[in-house]
């Protein structure tokens, strides 16, 4: 295994960059969906599989920390977005293209957590440095 090579290591800390601004990721999990593609299976009358197929934007699922106050109703009126979520201690980076905040925020004002707010669109692209 190379030097720096992290392919097995999961974690650590996060950053959030949208259109150069940076953003407060909690301390929750951040969810990718990495698949342009999503891909069904069924059963025919005879018992035979068969699959369907459909097109889907790719994705991101994120809990932001609301810090001095997020103006949501503005990041939710941006058209197109650009985002890097930086894995620093794990060398990957997930770059969103052409974007958008899609969802519901809601903010929890006991820890500050912002829920229901995804990243979606149609160009993903992962980079392991």
């Amino acid at each position: 295994m190379a030097e720096g090579d992290c392919c097995d290591s999961f974690g650590g800390r996060i950053s959030i960059t949208v259109d150069g601004d940076r953003m407060t990721p909690s301390d929750a999990d951040i969810t990718l969906d990495p698949s342009n593609i999503e891909v069904e299976g069924k059963a025919n009358q005879d018992g035979s599989a068969c699959y369907t197929s459909k097109p889907k934007l790719y994705g991101a699922e994120i809990k932001f920390r609301n810090g001095c106050g997020i103006k949501w109703d503005e990041r939710l009126r941006r058209c197109k977005i650009d985002v890097t979520i930086s894995e620093e201690d794990n060398s990957r980076t997930h770059i969103f293209t052409g974007a958008r905040f899609t969802g519901k925020p809601t903010v929890n004002l006991s820890t500050g957590e912002v829920e229901g707010v995804k990243i979606e669109g149609p160009q993903y692209q992962a980079l392991n440095s």
